[in-house]
């Protein structure tokens, strides 16, 4: 029956590859679900670690007999979910490991979108899927028969959403936002809180651009910190009261992968004083130190592809043009999620599971670094334009630069004695 669920998910994203449309997605699609399929079926029952594999299963097949589910809410949600597919296949953690590994396919998908609209004026290359397609670490833990795959999907599906209504300003198109937002609530009710969030926050900065064009950067910032008080009041009074939050510091921090062992709040002073420093070790923890096994440092390579991306994507911020409620939208949701998952995490080993959306973020925001390595690698290559994935636009300005060079005879490297259109191609190729 696990065969039947590897079929039914490969034809499943053959429908997707085919109505998507994107050239690079299907073949690229295809050997990532068949990497995923490998890491669940064969790498996964082999490892020594189990995870919290167990527990969801036994709550899934308590769900699926009629039995009542003795697990925690968020755990007896998903086991809705992962319950129905015990019921159309095997019950046993293989077969969610296969549809995890069909979602984790369908992520770059929003993922592109996201990059997109962040970036109108950057023109669109396959780097930005192929990057959240084999992100290292993620590609390993979206594949794990848990629920952080279907949340992550949900997560940037949701975000996706809101950005899609916020750039056409018609609010029917939003309405897919309504049941995204209950469903990821009930998984994980922070990422649809912080989610709730960045809306306001784009609402709040919305409002005050129509009444003051020239926003500066003072009142940009004090427009921050008061949305930021009412996230730390909705942290605070509706998600993790201050003795929650030490006990959850506490549970967090068990196992082989602990950071900051024995650390506690005695104030909400002492939390703000910490945030920033624990949302710092919460996104690029393990540090080298921090490496005593051979998971460890598997994780600590997959975390300098995570260094390279948020300098990346600060850069782009930088030097590249933005839209701007996009850029506050997903920079509030990024900066909350990791300054509120860092306060209570102490594993670095639930962080790599915690931060995976936030992640694919860093590769929103870096997606002009990553174009620009795409152009130069086909360049270094010699791939002809037509066969890379790439634009129509950028297929005809490739062309062009090319056909210009060869019908003068000049090295493509040179820049001396060019034309205003010539410049204009060569740029584009190069990505520059």
């Amino acid at each position: 029956m696990v065969a039947l669920a590897v079929a039914s998910a490969s034809l499943l994203l053959l429908l997707v590859a085919t109505a998507y449309g994107r050239s690079w997605y299907r073949p690229a699609a295809l050997v990532a679900f068949g990497g995923h399929l490998l890491v669940s079926l064969v790498v996964l029952p082999r490892l020594p670690y189990g995870w919290d594999i167990a527990g969801f299963h036994r709550a899934a097949t308590e769900l699926a007999a009629g039995a009542p589910v003795t697990a925690s809410r968020t755990v007896s949600s998903f086991a809705a979910f992962q319950g129905l597919l015990y019921t159309a296949f095997t019950p046993q953690p293989a077969t969610l490991g296969v549809v995890n590994g069909l979602l984790a396919v369908l992520v770059p998908i929003p993922v592109a979108y996201l990059a997109d609209s962040l970036y109108p004026s950057t023109e669109a290359t396959p780097a930005v899927g192929i990057t959240a397609l084999f992100l290292p670490l993620p590609f390993l833990f979206l594949t794990i028969p848990m629920r952080d795959t279907l949340s992550v999907l949900l997560a940037l599906s949701l975000l996706a959403v809101i950005v899609r209504t916020l750039r056409s300003g018609a609010l029917a198109g939003g309405l897919p936002a309504l049941p995204l937002w209950g469903m990821l609530f009930l998984l994980r009710s922070e990422l649809a809180l912080i989610t709730g969030l960045g809306v306001l926050a784009v609402a709040a900065v919305s409002g005050v651009r129509r009444l003051d064009t020239n926003l500066s950067l003072g009142k940009f910032a004090v427009m921050l910190g008061s949305i930021g008080a009412v996230g730390f009041a909705l942290f605070a009074r509706l998600l993790y009261p201050f003795d929650v939050v030490n006990a959850q510091l506490r549970g967090r921090s068990r196992g082989g992968a602990v950071y900051l062992d024995g650390m506690s709040y005695s104030s909400w002073a002492d939390f703000l004083i910490a945030a920033p420093a624990r949302a710092i070790y919460f996104q690029f923890t393990p540090f080298p130190l921090h490496v005593q096994s051979v998971f460890h440092l598997l994780a600590f390579v997959g975390t300098v592809s995570i260094v390279v991306l948020f300098v990346s994507g600060a850069r782009s911020l930088v030097v590249r043009e933005y839209d701007e409620r996009v850029a506050v939208f997903l920079g509030v949701v990024y900066l909350a999620g990791v300054t509120g998952y860092g306060t209570i995490n102490s594993n670095f080993g639930t962080n790599v599971r915690h931060r995976m959306v936030f992640d694919f973020l860093l590769v929103v925001f870096a997606s002009p670094v990553l174009h620009q390595w795409w152009l130069r690698l086909r360049a270094w290559v010699g791939v002809p334009p037509g066969q890379s994935g790439d634009s129509d636009k950028q297929q005809r300005e490739a062309q062009e630069f090319d056909r210009r060079v060869h019908s003068r005879g000049q090295d493509p490297n040179e820049t001396h004695h060019e034309d205003g259109a010539e410049t204009e191609c060569k740029r584009a190729f190069l990505g520059e």
